[in-house]
């Protein structure tokens, strides 16, 4: 097993740098986020991760939805997010490639049957080499089938919870828990993507570099938290080309802008927007370390 680090000083401060601008920078410098999520039911699912995305420096967002939920969702948005309505996948790897979209969240509140979504989803993995965060449904199709996640030609980030996990490998939880460092570092190795296994100290793995997450409160177990951190990855993996060090420093920033935002609200009242509406203060606080 390899070393488990946490970040540190010196760290957080080295990728902090990576998100100071050049003063004739412009919005294309800093990626353009496609969030694919979202459904009648659960239009928020996607405002969140587009929140994540814009409060930790993208560019450009843009909201992939279908055209049953397009009302609900422009009417609960910031007015920065785009919209596209699409249909199928080629829909979207059309777009991908016209408006070079340069990273990609899948599954936040989408709803369809598991292997439509599916066969959805790998035609979209399979066929772009950029980073893609897979969360919630858009990894819960995959459940008994994770060994296809293998050959994908996505830089793959998967956002598990330990009760996703659990049933994504097939797995008792309690299982897990005994021994889910080496689990989630196995099984980040033989299927080469990067792991995020959500919880009280998010552990992050590659498979050869591991990492425990140090900050973070109990006032953000609430629904749509994990949307907001795909969304911060999202942004991040746009400034270096060392995805690991990206979902990182977004796991550690996550859990920052969460605690900053109990001092606001207390530790039963914050919700996911808090925590998003908090990451640009989290952010500034690690820059304005000298």
């Amino acid at each position: 097993m390899p070393f488990e680090n946490t970040m540190k000083e010196k760290e957080i401060r080295s990728f902090a740098s990576k998100l100071k601008r050049k003063p004739d920078s412009y919005k294309y410098n800093y990626g353009h986020v496609l969030v694919i999520a979202g459904s009648n039911t659960m239009p928020g699912s996607g405002i969140l991760c587009c929140l994540g995305a814009l409060r930790s420096g993208s560019g450009l967002v843009t909201y992939a939805v279908r055209d049953n939920f397009l009302d609900q969702a422009c009417a609960i948005s910031k007015p920065e997010v785009m919209f596209f309505v699409y249909r199928t996948a080629t829909d979207i790897l059309d777009f991908i490639k016209s408006r070079k979209v340069t990273s990609i969240v899948i599954g936040p509140g989408l709803k369809a049957d598991n292997s439509v979504l599916c066969k959805f989803i790998k035609e979209i993995i399979y066929a772009v080499n950029i980073p893609v965060i897979l969360d919630a449904s858009g990894l819960a199709c995959f459940n008994g089938i994770a060994g296809e996640l293998k050959t994908t030609n996505a830089k793959l980030i998967i956002t598990p919870h330990l009760g996703e996990f659990s049933k994504l490998l097939n797995i008792q939880s309690a299982v897990i828990e005994n021994d889910r460092k080496k689990i989630v570092a196995d099984f980040a190795e033989v299927n080469s993507l990067i792991c995020v296994l959500k919880g009280s100290n998010t552990f992050v793995s590659c498979g050869k570099k591991n990492y425990k997450n140090n900050t973070g409160t109990p006032a953000m177990a609430t629904a749509g938290s994990g949307d907001v951190l795909s969304g911060i990855i999202s942004s991040f993996v746009n400034v270096t080309d060392d995805v690991f060090e990206a979902v990182t420093f977004a796991v550690f920033i996550h859990g920052l802008a969460g605690e900053i935002a109990e001092k606001d609200k207390g530790m039963t009242g914050v919700i996911a927007s808090d925590i998003a509406e908090n990451i640009c203060y989290a952010i500034k606080q690690i820059m304005m370390k000298r």
